[in-house]
């Protein structure tokens, strides 16, 4: 639970809740409360791009490419035979662009 992230993770600030489950009003409320009572804050992208998943990534790629973090596309000459699958985001140290400011939103 948010208590164990805490002891792996003891700057942690934020919980990020996204997709179907950030859609679902009454889960929503509730993960508040937990993550409230925790001292943290949750963060959740509107409700209108929390239905599909596909929209999820997209935000994200969104808000990578606002902060100049993105990978620069295959060569023109290499595009018929690429194909980059990342079925997750790296995971370790982050960018400090990928970090936004306490109690801020990334790119204010």
């Amino acid at each position: 639970g948010v208590r164990g992230v805490q002891q792996m993770e003891p700057n942690v600030q934020h919980v990020v809740v996204a997709g179907g489950v950030a859609a679902n009003q009454a889960v929503r409320t509730q993960l508040t409360a937990v993550v409230e009572k925790a001292g943290l804050v949750m963060v959740c992208p509107p409700i209108r791009m929390c239905t599909d998943n596909g929209v999820m990534v997209a935000w994200t790629g969104l808000e990578r490419l606002k902060l100049g973090l993105y990978d620069a596309p295959p060569a023109k000459d290499a595009l018929e035979y690429s194909v980059e699958v990342r079925p997750r985001w790296p995971l370790g140290v982050r960018d400090e662009r990928s970090t936004a400011p306490p109690g801020g939103r990334y790119g204010s």
